[in-house]
């Protein structure tokens, strides 16, 4: 598996704005729908989470906005991890149209066990031993990018 997860997905009417671009809460959406394709693609997907009571929450975001995004416009949006430990882990997402970056997004996310309430607990190690070996691809071009989120207790 390379550590690179690829998600198009078109802009719609409705996320155009006064200004006749993408609205910035768009943004996040789209981003949103790349994390979900990287949790699917991991095993964090739907099966996953109704057999596990286990979840994952974004406990911190952050976006840069670099380019207006228009109606008619294709979104690919390639997403990568950056760092993991047993419990957390960070993405970094590039937002392109027409290979004209437009956006941003770096994610710190927990993996949460939902019974009997919400708490931050140890993904399966099949998954973080997958995240491990992601990680040691040398060519990954989001290690090289400075990141802002880090992981902490």
């Amino acid at each position: 598996m390379l550590n690179e997860f690829v998600f198009n997905q078109p802009v719609k009417s409705e996320w155009i704005d006064y200004n006749k671009h993408m609205q910035d809460a768009y943004y996040g959406l789209a981003f949103s729908y790349a994390v979900d394709h990287f949790q699917d693609c991991v095993g964090f997907d739907e099966r996953y989470r109704t057999q596990s009571g286990c979840t994952i929450y974004v406990l911190e975001d952050h976006k840069f906005y670099l380019n207006e995004v228009k109606l008619g416009s294709e979104l690919v949006i390639r997403t990568s991890l950056v760092d993991a430990d047993k419990k957390k882990f960070i993405l970094h997402s590039e937002m392109s149209v027409q290979d004209t970056l437009v956006a941003t997004s770096e994610m710190l996310q927990a993996h949460i066990n939902t019974n009997p309430r919400p708490k931050v607990t140890e993904m399966p190690l099949e998954i973080y031993e997958s995240f491990k070996k992601l990680l040691e691809q040398p060519n990954n071009v989001f290690h090289r990018r400075s990141r802002k989120l880090t992981l902490h207790d």
